[in-house]
């Protein structure tokens, strides 16, 4: 259900997949694949979502932005990924942008540059239903619009 990120790191961290259905930084498949952006600000032009805003909090992770963007049908029928890199960055590698990450998934183990890390997708939705009934998720790492490597069923993230 969670994957933890241990290995070198100054602060090891866990990952819960299911939640990242809530999570503004997802992204549809098909629109990361086409490269396009998920960048659209926010606008508080009526005062209902402004004073939900101040009464409520900002909330982290973001949530705002789905609410107003996705319907329950999108959520439902979606296949949606995240980019893994702030979460990367969270865990300051020791040894920064020379790291290595090392993902353990169903055929073995694959190493990945941590200056790559703006390429790594972890895919946790298709068709509105999480990959795996143990939670975990597959690695994409998208290059160009494109596919360069899929990591089928990941149990593990270390940092090298």
């Amino acid at each position: 259900m969670i994957i933890q990120i241990l290995g070198n790191v100054r602060y090891q961290i866990t990952l819960d997949p299911s939640t990242w259905i809530f999570d503004d930084r997802k992204e549809e498949l098909e629109n990361v694949l086409a490269k396009e952006s998920d960048d659209v600000e926010i606008k508080f032009e009526d005062s209902k979502e402004w004073n939900r805003q101040i009464i409520e909090g900002t909330t982290k992770p973001p949530t705002l932005k789905t609410e107003k963007k996705f319907k329950k049908k999108d959520l439902l029928e979606g296949t949606f990924v995240i980019c893994l890199e702030p979460f990367l960055e969270y865990t300051e590698p020791e040894r920064g942008e020379d790291a290595m990450i090392i993902f353990t998934y169903d055929d073995g183990e694959a190493i990945v540059p941590y200056r790559d890390r703006a390429k790594i997708y972890a895919h946790f939705s298709q068709d509105g239903k999480r990959l795996y009934d143990d939670g975990m998720v597959d690695i994409l790492i998208i290059k160009d619009g494109e596919i360069e490597q899929k990591l089928i069923h990941v149990t593990g993230i270390k940092f090298d």
